[in-house]
């Protein structure tokens, strides 16, 4: 571009690569890799896993959004029409098999990881619709996935000062430990869910109208990715907070500075959703 136009201007950019196919297939697959999206994330688990609890809350509510950021700033350069179908077909796929990944998961934040990969997957399928909405509803998605995200490693954070281990096997017993913590676990459970009232529920459920505007074969998909992400979010929820624990015991003495950040969040989270509404 730069040895073309001799600027990085997209105003200027906009003539010459307007709808021509390896650009928009360039464009769109460099930034589907900062997404991420399943095949091109193998660095996420392992970064997440690796990674501080500060780390990963940085990386999953901002870092991963700006791939998003990326293909909102290229939309109008992207033609993706010629192979739709199958990158459709490649998203909602794969889709159902990261949901399905997480069922697998022991490592509570490796399951955080995964589950964060599944639900990012959303975005590029909202993008390539080119709806009169896809702009508005990826930015929702995106937006609200950097709420519920953050708040799911900052929920790992607290379990792992709690009983050092991230093991789900393990981490049992909490409602007994501490109720207020099994509280909280609760709330960002339903949060994750995207259950209403919460403002996630809002952007799913665009998600799907958008997709099953593009192809009602898509309602498989969709019914079976609900079903999936049900079961693994009431795997942790049930193993950490209500299936009883013989060692019932803190690591650590949980404050309540560090529980603030979250209840923060979930405030936001609503905060947004009367702004949605307005909007």
């Amino acid at each position: 571009m730069y040895s073309s136009l001799h600027s990085f201007s997209l105003v200027l950019f906009y003539p010459f690569y307007c709808y021509s196919f390896v650009f928009s297939s360039l464009i769109f697959f460099s930034f589907c890799v900062k997404l991420p999206i399943y095949g091109l994330h193998y660095w996420l688990p392992m970064a997440h896993v690796e990674a501080p609890t500060f780390g990963s809350i940085i990386l999953a509510g901002i870092l991963l959004k700006l791939g998003g950021v990326g293909l909102l700033r290229f939309f109008f350069f992207l033609d993706l029409f010629s192979y739709k179908s199958i990158l459709l077909s490649y998203f909602l796929f794969f889709l159902v098999f990261s949901s399905l990944v997480c069922c697998f998961q022991s490592d509570f934040k490796r399951l955080v990881a995964y589950s964060s990969v599944a639900h990012m997957m959303a975005v590029p399928v909202v993008i390539i619709s080119r709806s009169v909405l896809s702009l508005k509803f990826s930015v929702y998605l995106m937006i609200f996935h950097g709420i519920r995200s953050p708040i799911l490693f900052s929920l790992v954070g607290l379990i792992y000062l709690a009983r050092s281990s991230r093991q789900l096997a393990l981490l049992r017993g909490l409602t007994v430990i501490s109720p207020f913590l099994s509280f909280i676990f609760i709330f960002s459970f339903l949060f994750t869910l995207s259950a209403p009232p919460y403002a996630s529920f809002f952007s799913e459920v665009f998600f799907f109208v958008l997709t099953v505007f593009m192809t009602p074969y898509s309602i498989p998909f969709l019914l079976l990715f609900c079903v999936v992400c049900l079961v693994y979010n009431l795997n942790w929820l049930s193993n950490i907070v209500f299936r009883s624990n013989s060692s019932l015991n803190l690591h650590y003495r949980l404050q309540y500075s560090l529980v603030f950040p979250i209840f923060l969040s979930h405030f936001f989270s609503f905060l947004l959703l009367f702004i949605v509404s307005l909007y």
